[in-house]
């Protein structure tokens, strides 16, 4: 465009637009241009007048339009031939109108008086920007684009040209476009900013809130806030053409004005490092705007906290804090907002402000007699410290500006000082009792730095104003305070220090809280020098009404726990005045539980140690057992009587040995004359006590000792008790055997085991040198005493074939699990270590104690072979490759010992060995089918096992067996198939094997074998399929579907495993046993129905069920009454289930089979039932019944018919099947349906629209196939069928469908 046609156009008027001079097509809001062009003046007059009075009934405002825009007189004005004022005074009304015309946009009657003003006074070309400004805050409503389309916008000069995309397809305008334009055009931000004003100002004397503005300002924050956040950078530029409006919003009595701009505030903030001085013109005016009506104290302060926050600090000037002050409601919202979010960044500002005002305004009001202010700052900071939390370091600044603050005042008078002392005396003890750690620190700090006379008073001054203030207080013997002097690193001054602090306890001297007395009392008992912890004991027990029991005992039994007296004897005294002070009745009376706890805390100090008479060790031992708490337990009554007894044989060689045997003598028998519920808690605390005493010679010895209590009180417990405990002693002694394992030591050659007194006296008299020999005999001779005293109760199980802990009870199992643990780390031991001898002859005393007979020793290790694989866990112990290798290897050994007659027994079907060790030739370790192999070598000499066609088989492939976990699997399938077929060696070896492996398949049909088992040896035989096979499974899956009915839900992921491959034994091998066993049919269809799915991981039984349904399987059931039974209930389940995976899954298996289409037509119409003749009032009672059937609105299907829901399923089936047997058998069944659909009542017939274009749409499919080359019909099926067509069509659109679909049987 040229120079001369941009001047042209600027000085083109609206009124010479070409588009006013016709009529073809006028501009229009709610009609067609078109349209709109064939009504008159009047129309559009009438119809912004009826929208003008239906909004004057909303907001009166609008009245005084009706004198104007509205008027008689504006139908006939023409703006064209104005004079220029005119234009005006019309333009400002326009806007006016407009202004208040936004908040009402999407109204009807907002758009019909919009219609009227495009119409007569063309605001669309006069009023651009007024029109667009009302219509932009509903930039994403399609009335939006109305607007849009009524300007021309296409000149690229034009403001809003960037809007001209939106017209042709009429699309409205995305948040994310109007938001980028608003940061890239500042002129458009100011427009919006101005939309604003301008509706405020439009509304101002006529509304109060302006409540009907809440959508102006709502579309003004959720705009100019993505900007500012979408911005990369906020520039000087943006916030000089924000700042007008953002003073404006603060100072605006409108609420939602001010909660906008609080807004923008915030992203300003967040967004952008701004000057000092603009950030405390912020602050001062949100602080000012606060205090003025409206308030919104939470928004406001949030504000303040953003801004605060995100700029830098020391920004904000003193002006907004008395803002703040002024805030009556400044502490309670804070309160509330503390809840949630993090107020400290305007703690950080006010608080110091704050201080400093309540220590120096007092000062300057003493001297002008205004004491008002001073007031109002204290009373504010005692609500700041009573109400809002201080974290962050917030305490520690309060309480050093409270310091500083104090100590500048040193131009004080005396009077000045004591007045001082009043005002802040409540306060600063109000800031201790909340915060005493921080005033601890900062005066802590603040001592070694007073240099004058002067500090030093003022110091000490501010000290006496807290409850405390005894505690700093300088003592003279140390030149420094009672604080630091307890935390000396001199041993006297420290002593002397707690010399005080009873000094202090015992005049009752005041200026000391408890807390710090009690602190500092428990602190000086963890001290390591006897003296300083023996002048402690002395002040604890003068103060001990005053403190916590439960924290003096935890303290003193500290103390006791942490000295070892046989390397340090000087602690003796102090650890026996510490055994009397817990022996004290008021430290413990009427606390029962704290008894128990000190009475469990000294149990491990009645141990004896040593046999010298005055030993530290012995004389401890004693006094523990002379206290009076000791002496009245009911475990440890007696056993002063006894000590007394045995010191007199204090010069015996072996007096701690004899010592500690009736230490353990009386605790068992304590424990056996208790009642159970005692007995039980006493033996959980004493197997608790036992686990913590591992490192001292001492705890040493508690942990033999008590110990060996534990192992002699089995012999009295009930069977729960028993089983219970024993895991908890061999809980205790597994960590350290194995230990003692991997130590490297000299090898101890078996010989005769000394008794556990003898062993454990040679030990403590060996304190001082090399134990650790000794300590592993004991050791053994503990786990030897577990091994005789364990019993299990109930033997019933013994007499199994399997040992299956799955249906094992939980006490049967937990003897089992201890039986594998100690099997485990006997065997572990005798591998290795110095040690092998005793761990060689503990494995021999297991097997003679607990499985002397062979058949049960088999069982146990067959259930460790097999045990890896069981995902349940119930015996909660695992057994891995190389426990299963080592079992594998001990069961060879044992094997190879045993008399013809009991390999016979082992080698028959009625043993586990064999199932067990094939399951281990499945495993995925190599080092397990190993083992599994050599250890199958040592059965291929029974020749009588109905197994040992197959043993003798798979060990001619060693190696291939070695080599692979799955060529089991692929060496029984080929036997199978050789027996089978004939093609092996021989009938009657073919014979053997067949009996061979339906042993095997007997083997996992028993109720008792393990299912882990028999899952592993299912897919073993995974290439094993036929009618034998799923004969002999079939009381297996009856057994597992039980299991997962709705009345017992739980079943184990290996039982869910096992049916899965039980299931895939219903294949096309097995098919002919479908047909021919009814039962196994009724199973199949069970599992049908068995909806449950136990495991994520696993699917659902039903599709486990369904997937098996193949062609191949379908196709080889031959027997059509069976094929058509599994499609009906196939159906049936695609009717009922509300699972979309169950009718997907009938989908794919219904696209897969083979299926003959009568079977198809039997299921979408039965069989017609026999006319029965009937009397003539029996047939005019039917017709009543099918009248009134026809005029209810949900009709019932006739007896005997197909619902509607199952017709329509199965015809959606049969869209997409392909092929089908005999389509034309489907014909009349179809046919049928659309008798049906013409015979329904009306109501229920628009409901089978959709079944209708079914059945139409496999009439044409059978059509098609009925020619093998999908050609044409003879014509006169051809015509038969399109007049039927015509015939069914209800409705016009309907026989239109129809026509077009057998088009081309016209053709």
């Amino acid at each position: 465009m040229t120079s001369l046609a941009h001047q042209l156009k600027r000085l083109a008027l609206p009124q010479n637009d070409p588009n006013l001079l016709t009529r073809r097509e006028v501009a229009s809001l709610l009609f067609d241009p078109k349209d709109a062009s064939r009504m008159d003046r009047s129309t559009f007059f009438a119809l912004g007048c009826t929208g003008l009075e239906e909004l004057m009934g909303i907001e009166p405002a609008f009245s005084e339009f009706q004198e104007t825009l509205f008027s008689q007189a504006s139908v006939g004005m023409e703006r064209s031939v104005q004079s220029k004022e005119v234009n005006k005074k019309l333009d400002a009304g326009i806007s006016l109108f407009l202004t208040r015309l936004s908040p009402y946009f999407l109204l009807k009657p907002a758009q019909k008086c919009i219609e009227w003003l495009v119409h007569r006074f063309h605001i669309h070309l006069y009023n651009v920007d007024t029109l667009l400004a009302c219509a932009l805050p509903y930039h994403e409503t399609k009335v939006f684009v109305r607007v849009i389309q009524l300007f021309n916008l296409k000149d690229p000069t034009n403001r809003w040209n960037w809007l001209e995309g939106l017209q042709k397809p009429g699309v409205p305008l995305a948040r994310g476009t109007l938001i980028t334009h608003c940061y890239k055009d500042l002129g458009f931000m100011d427009f919006i900013c101005t939309l604003v004003t301008k509706s405020i100002k439009g509304y101002s004397g006529h509304s109060g809130n302006c409540a009907q503005l809440r959508v102006i300002f709502s579309f003004y924050a959720s705009t100019i806030v993505p900007a500012l956040d979408a911005v990369e950078k906020v520039s000087d530029t943006i916030i000089s053409k924000l700042l007008p409006y953002v003073q404006k919003g603060l100072k605006s009595s409108l609420t939602d004005y001010k909660a906008a701009t609080y807004m923008i505030v915030c992203q300003l903030a967040v967004k952008v490092v701004m000057e000092s001085q603009l950030v405390d013109t912020l602050a001062l005016q949100i602080s000012k705007s606060l205090c003025k009506e409206p308030v919104l104290p939470k928004e406001g302060l949030g504000c303040l906290i953003v801004l605060l926050q995100n700029q830098k600090e020391g920004t904000v000037g003193p002006k907004s804090f008395g803002q703040l002050c002024a805030v009556t409601s400044l502490v309670p919202s804070l309160q509330a907002m503390a809840a949630v979010h993090d107020i400290s960044p305007l703690l950080r500002y006010l608080l110091p402000h704050l201080v400093h005002a309540v220590v120096t305004t007092g000062t300057d009001e003493m001297e002008t007699e205004e004491p008002s202010e001073s007031t109002r700052h204290g009373t504010l900071f005692e609500s700041v410290l009573q109400g809002l939390p201080l974290s962050g370091g917030l305490d520690n600044t309060v309480a050093k500006m409270l310091l500083e603050e104090y100590l500048s005042q040193s131009r004080l008078s005396a009077e000045g000082v004591t007045s001082l002392n009043q005002r802040l005396l409540p306060l600063v003890r109000l800031f201790e009792s909340k915060h005493p750690g921080a005033l601890y620190m900062v005066l802590e700090g603040h001592v070694g730095d007073l240099s004058s006379a002067e500090d030093k008073n003022l110091f000490h001054q501010f000290i006496s104003l807290s409850m405390s203030s005894g505690k700093y207080q300088i003592l003279g013997d140390s030149d420094t305070s009672l604080v630091l002097s307890l935390k000396h690193p001199l041993p006297s001054v420290r002593h002397m220090a707690v010399e005080h602090l009873m000094g202090i306890v015992t005049s009752g001297q005041g200026g000391f809280d408890q807390a710090f007395l009690k602190e500092a009392l428990l602190e000086r008992m963890k001290d390591d020098v006897p003296e300083v912890v023996a002048a402690t004991l002395k002040a604890l027990e003068l103060y001990v009404d005053h403190l916590d029991p439960e924290d003096t005992v935890s303290c003193l039994l500290s103390l006791l726990q942490r000295v070892d007296l046989s390397n340090a004897g000087n602690w003796c005294p102090v650890l026996k005045e510490a055994v009397r002070v817990l022996d004290e009745p008021r430290l413990l009376e009427g606390n029962s539980d704290l008894k128990t706890c000190v009475v469990w805390g000294l149990l491990p100090f009645l141990v004896v140690t040593s046999a010298l008479p005055d030993s530290p060790d012995l004389q401890l031992a004693t006094c523990v057992a002379q206290s009076t708490i000791i002496s009245q337990h009911n475990l440890t009554q007696g056993w002063a009587h006894a000590l007394k007894a045995v010191l007199e044989r204090c010069s015996q060689p072996d007096f701690i040995g004899l010592a500690n045997q009736h230490l353990i003598s009386t605790l068992t028998k304590n424990l056996s004359n208790m009642d159970p519920f005692s007995k039980r808690n006493a033996l959980e605390k004493l197997a608790g006590l036992v686990a913590v005493q591992r490192g001292s010679l001492r705890e040493r010895a508690a942990f033999l000792v008590l110990s060996q209590t534990l192992l002699q009180g089995l012999g009295d417990m009930s069977e729960t008790q028993h089983l219970h405990t024993a895991q908890s002693v061999y809980s205790l002694l597994e960590p350290a055997i194995l230990e003692l394992v991997q130590k490297d030591m000299p090898t101890q050659q078996e010989g005769v085991s000394l008794s556990f007194s003898v062993g454990l006296g040679e030990y403590l008299q060996r304190a001082g040198q090399s134990m650790d020999t000794e300590y592993a005999v004991l050791l053994v001779s503990l786990l030897r005493g577990l091994i005789s005293n364990l019993k299990c109760h109930d033997t019933s199980f013994k007499g199994e074939t399997w040992w299956n802990p799955e249906k094992l009870d939980t006490n049967t199992c937990c003897y089992l699990r201890l039986l594998c643990r100690l099997f485990d780390v006997l065997i572990t031991g005798a591998g290795q270590g110095h040690m092998a001898a005793s761990f060689k002859a503990l494995m021999k005393l297991l097997f003679q104690v607990h499985l002397s007979d062979p058949l049960e020793l088999f069982k146990f290790l067959s259930l460790v072979w097999g045990y890896g694989s069981n995902l349940g866990d119930q015996l909660d112990c695992k057994v891995n490759a190389i426990l299963q290798t080592q079992a594998l290897y001990v069961g060879r050994a044992i094997l190879s010992a045993q008399p013809g007659k009991t390999l016979t027994l082992l080698a028959s079907g009625s043993s586990p060995v064999v199932l067990s060790l094939l399951a281990c030739l499945s495993s995925p370790v190599r080092e397990v089918r190993r083992a599994a192999t050599a250890t199958l070598q040592t059965l291929a000499q029974v020749d009588s096992s109905p197994f040992h066609p197959i043993i003798d088989r798979l060990l001619k492939t060693t190696e291939e067996l070695t080599t692979g976990p799955t060529h089991l699997s692929q060496a029984l399938g080929k036997l199978y198939e050789e027996a089978v077929t004939g093609t092996g060696k021989g009938k009657a070896r073919d014979k053997k094997l067949l009996v061979g492996l339906e042993e095997l398949l007997l083997g996992v049909q028993v109720a008792n074998c393990p299912a882990y088992t028999a899952k592993t040896i299912l897919r073993a035989l995974g290439e094993v399929n036929g009618e034998s096979v799923l004969s002999v499974l079939m009381p297996v899956l009856e057994r597992l579907l039980e299991q997962s009915g709705p009345e017992n839900p739980t079943v184990l992921k290996d039982e869910a495993l096992l049916m899965q491959l039980v299931l895939g034994k219903y294949n096309e091998q097995a098919a002919p046993l479908v047909v021919k066993d009814q039962d196994c049919l009724e199973l199949f269809i069970k599992a049908l129905g068995t909806v449950s799915k136990p495991y994520p991981d696993i699917p659902c039984f039903q599709i486990i069920a369904l997937e098996q349904i193949t062609k191949a399987f379908y196709s080889a059931l031959g027997d059509e009454k069976v094929q058509q039974r599994l499609l009906g209930v196939m159906f049936d389940l695609l009717v009922e289930s509300r699972s979309p995976v169950c009718a997907q899954t009938i989908s794919s298996v219904f696209k897969g089979i083979a299926v003959d289409g009568e079977l198809v037509a039997n299921e979408l119409a039965p069989a017609e039932k026999p006319k029965v003749t009937v009397s003539v009032q029996q047939t005019r009672r039917s017709k009543m019944l099918q009248r009134k059937a026809q005029d209810t609105p949900q009709a019932v299907p006739k007896e005997g018919a197909v619902s509607w829901q199952r017709v329509t399923l199965i015809l959606e089936l049969l869209q997409h099947k392909k092929k089908l047997k005999r389509p034309q058998t489907l014909v009349p069944a179809l046919f049928s349906l659309l008798s049906r659909c013409l015979e329904t009542s009306t109501v229920e017939r628009g409901n089978l629209e959709y079944t209708k274009q079914l059945i139409l749409g496999c009439l044409l499919n059978v059509c098609q196939k009925l020619s093998p080359d999908g050609g044409p019909v003879s014509k006169g099926e051809k015509t038969k069928t399109f007049f039927f067509y015509i015939y069914s069509g209800a409705k016009k659109y309907l026989v239109s469908h129809q026509l077009c679909k057998f088009s081309h049987l016209k053709r």
